[in-house]
C-alpha cells in the first residue's frame, strides 16, 4: 500500500488514451446504473476488442449527451489517477452523434478543455481510423487542425499490411500547424511496419510500437529520429500481443535507450490506470521505482 500511495501521489501524464473509451468502470455505473457492464479481462486480439466495443460501448452512446458523458468521465478519472497532463484522442466518427456536425462535436471537446482546465493540461488529439474515406479525413482533419481546440493528431486501427501513404497529406498539414503527430503501429504489425510508417508519415511519436525490439535496425532508427513510444503495457496483455509482463518487449527498448512512456489506451476497457500498471511493472521486477520515475518524467516533462 506504501508503494501505491507513493506512485499516486506523483504526478503523471497520459499520451496514449482514446478519449471516450477513457473512464473509470465504477463512474460509467455511476452515470449509468442500470447498465451491466464488465470489462472481459482479456480479448481475442484487435477484432475481439473492437467486437466488445461494439457491442457494449456503443450501446450506450445513444446521443450527443451520452458521447459527452464518457468523456467527462475519462477526464475525471484521469484527474483521480493524478495524471495532470492528458493527451486524447476524439475520434472523428464521434460527429455522428452530433447530427454530423462536426462543428459541435468541436464545441463539446472544447468545453470540456474549458470546464477542467485548472485541474488538468487536457490536449485533445485528432483521431483518425486508418479505414476512414480519404477526402473526409482530409476535409474534417483541416477544419480540426485550424481550430484553436486541437493540439495534435492520432492515426489508429489495423497495423498489418496499411498503405499510409494516404495520410501523408494531412500529416504535413498538422506539422505545417505545429500540431504533435502520432500513428498506431508494431503491436501486432512487425518491426518493418514500424519503419514504413516512420518514413511515409514522419511522426513525432508512436503508439505502441513495441515489436520494433525486434530489430536492431528499427530501434536505430527510432533512436536517430529521436521518436516516443507510448506504451501501454496492461493493454497489450489483455489483446495479447504479449504473453505477459514479464515476457513485454518494452524492457529491452528501455534498455536500448529507446524513449518509452506508460499510458492507459483505453482505461475503461481494460480497467487499469497508470498507477495500475507502475505498480504491476515495479512488483514483477521489470522496472525498479526509480526507472518508473523517469519513464514517468518522460511523459510529463516539458508541460
Amino acid at each position: 500500500m506504501a508503494l501505491r500511495n507513493k506512485l499516486h501521489s506523483l504526478p503523471k501524464a497520459d499520451v496514449h488514451n482514446h478519449f471516450h473509451l477513457s473512464g473509470a468502470v465504477e463512474l460509467l455505473k455511476e452515470h449509468y446504473p442500470d447498465v451491466q457492464f464488465e470489462t472481459p479481462g482479456s480479448f481475442d486480439g484487435f477484432d475481439g476488442m473492437m467486437h466488445f466495443i461494439i457491442q457494449h460501448v456503443n450501446a450506450l452512446m445513444q446521443s450527443s449527451d451520452d458521447v459527452i458523458m464518457l468523456m467527462d468521465i475519462g477526464i475525471r478519472s484521469s484527474i483521480n489517477d493524478n495524471v495532470k497532463h492528458l493527451e486524447a484522442s476524439v475520434d472523428l466518427g464521434l460527429k455522428k452523434y452530433f447530427d454530423n456536425s462536426l462543428e459541435a462535436l468541436i464545441n463539446a471537446v472544447g468545453q470540456l478543455k474549458e470546464k477542467y482546465k485548472t485541474e488538468i493540461d487536457f490536449r485533445p488529439e485528432i483521431g483518425i481510423k486508418k479505414s476512414s474515406e480519404l477526402d473526409e479525413v482530409y476535409r474534417d482533419g483541416i477544419v480540426c487542425i485550424e481550430s484553436e481546440v486541437f493540439t495534435g493528431i492520432d492515426l489508429y486501427g489495423e497495423e498489418s499490411y496499411q498503405d499510409l501513404s494516404g495520410f501523408k497529406e494531412i500529416f504535413q498539414e498538422a506539422r505545417a500547424r505545429s500540431k504533435k503527430t502520432k500513428v498506431h503501429i508494431g503491436e501486432f504489425s512487425d518491426a518493418q511496419s514500424i519503419v514504413d510508417a516512420i518514413e511515409t508519415l514522419g511522426p513525432d511519436e508512436i503508439q505502441h510500437g513495441i515489436r520494433a525490439a525486434d530489430s536492431e535496425e528499427t530501434i536505430q532508427l527510432i533512436l536517430d529520429r529521436k521518436i516516443r513510444l507510448n506504451i501501454c503495457p496492461h493493454s497489450n496483455v489483455a489483446l495479447k500481443a504479449v504473453s505477459s509482463l514479464k515476457e513485454h518487449p518494452m524492457r529491452k527498448l528501455y534498455d536500448e535507450g529507446v524513449i518509452i512512456t506508460i499510458n492507459t489506451d483505453d482505461h475503461l476497457l481494460f480497467n487499469s490506470t497508470i498507477t495500475d500498471q507502475f505498480e504491476d511493472l515495479i512488483q514483477q521486477g521489470m522496472f525498479t521505482f526509480e526507472e518508473i520515475d523517469e519513464i514517468r518524467k518522460n511523459a510529463i516533462q516539458g508541460f
